[in-house]
């Protein structure tokens, strides 16, 4: 099992640039996930959702219109198509990418989804049977589950209290990537958290055995389990992959284990793991002497965090 995987989807602010404040006026928040069916690109299908949540439900579907016209560049070949559940959709698809991109305004949200088929392009066959049913059953699951979601007011926002269990303050910090693009802290909840998986059933089973409740990302991924021992079995679990070979530990940090990432996946190349009381920290880097020195000074940080 190997929880060093990058954020899920996509970050829509830079995939439409100077469009997209255009586009998305009355725009509160959104979140994106992202999955794929196999480790290996050229045999696998994916899918990705986002959710956008506006200050209206006529800003919703404003945007839904105008996001789904630019949602290609110019030299694109697409093709209008229909929705076979949802005839409010408002669908592309692209066949030299094996693609289909969907637009869909529900009340405040507006959801996006896009689904393809890399085994169908590797293969140059168009199938746009293989992909739009995927894309159809994503609208409609995400729907059903933000109708039942009641958003917080934006004007308690500023009240709540962003990291109430002190997970971030636990979490080593990356600040500014590449010295410009600034890094987005989180902390979610056990669920929450499946959706940055590499392994969703792995990642969830082992949450469920140890009792995570909570987890935290930054430069590393904090998990908090249910106690010592919990967190113990933990990190003895992260290292259990067919993908993993061991390599050196840091240097006077015996606690800590670091691993070489060996298989298909698009992840990073090393990465180390760390517990300390109920705790259990990973750190992923293409580089090891920075796996190594990360997760030392993340020890040190969950040490004096008490």
């Amino acid at each position: 099992m190997n929880p060093a995987f990058p954020r899920p989807g996509e970050d829509l602010t830079k995939r439409f640039d100077a469009t997209f404040d255009e586009d998305t006026k009355g725009l509160i928040a959104g979140f994106s996930t992202a999955a794929r069916s196999h480790e290996d690109l050229s045999i696998s299908q994916g899918i990705a959702v986002q959710a956008l949540l506006f200050d209206s439900v006529g800003a919703a579907q404003s945007a839904a219109a105008a996001l789904h016209r630019r949602g290609f560049g110019p030299d694109a070949t697409v093709e209008p198509i229909k929705s076979a559940r949802h005839s409010d959709a408002l669908l592309w698809w692209r066949p030299d990418q094996q693609r289909v991109t969907g637009w869909m305004a529900t009340g405040r949200f507006v959801i996006r989804v896009g689904s393809w088929s890399d085994e169908n392009k590797e293969l140059e066959i168009s199938d746009l049977s293989a992909v739009l049913p995927l894309a159809d059953k994503a609208l409609t699951i995400t729907a059903e589950r933000l109708q039942a979601h009641t958003p917080t007011p934006v004007d308690r926002l500023q009240s709540i209290p962003i990291d109430p269990d002190n997970m971030l303050v636990r979490t080593l910090s990356l600040g500014l990537e590449n010295g410009t693009d600034p890094a987005y802290p989180m902390v979610r909840d056990a669920r929450a958290a499946l959706h940055g998986a590499r392994d969703f059933a792995d990642m969830r089973r082992m949450n469920e055995q140890a009792g995570v409740d909570k987890v935290s990302e930054d430069k590393a991924t904090v998990y908090r389990t249910r106690d010592v021992a919990s967190a113990r079995w933990f990190l003895a679990e992260v290292g259990h992959d067919k993908f993993l070979r061991p390599v050196e530990d840091p240097v006077g940090l015996a606690a800590a284990n670091c691993y070489e990432y060996i298989g298909p996946a698009v992840v990073s190349r090393y990465f180390c793991a760390v517990s300390h009381d109920r705790y259990v920290a990973v750190v992923s880097t293409d580089q090891l002497p920075d796996a190594r020195q990360s997760i030392s000074a993340q020890y040190a940080i969950l040490v004096n965090a008490g």
